[in-house]
């Protein structure tokens, strides 16, 4: 019995709904900064745009780290672990499964095999990683 699970990180907005964010944010700075070049405040409509330019490539950066994942396979006898950008398969591990052990750090999982370790699940929050390691062990102890 194959199962598969995929991990990502939290997305609370789509593209579309970031995308409106940025021009309705970007309208509001640009109607604010024109009304304080009326009044005399130049400046402020400047800075304005320096912050909405770092809004942008924040906004980017966070677009290029949502498309990371991690996949991770389990079969009879083995656990793979692949991590993903987009759909393309960055590393490949494999590991027998039953030689094989997981432990639950502070920030990550991680999975010893052979005197080598390999760390995964950065971007869970501790009660995932809590609950992907259960899923792991019971798969695990059902093929035992």
């Amino acid at each position: 019995m194959k199962k598969q699970l995929d991990i990502k990180p939290n997305k609370s907005l789509n593209h579309k709904q970031i995308i409106l964010f940025l021009i309705i944010t970007g309208g509001l700075i640009f109607f604010m900064g024109v009304r304080f070049v009326i009044v005399g405040a130049w400046p402020i409509l400047i800075f304005g745009i320096v912050e909405f330019f770092i809004l942008v490539l924040c906004t980017y950066l966070y677009f290029n780290f949502a498309k990371k994942k991690e996949r991770i396979i389990l079969n009879q006898e083995e656990l793979k672990i692949q991590k993903l950008n987009d759909q393309e398969i960055e590393d490949d591990q494999s590991y027998n499964l039953h030689w094989s052990s997981l432990k639950n750090n502070k920030d990550d999982l991680t999975v010893h095999y052979a005197g080598k370790k390999n760390t995964f699940a950065k971007f869970l929050s501790p009660q995932r990683r809590l609950k992907l390691k259960k899923i792991i062990e019971r798969y695990k102890s059902r093929l035992s």
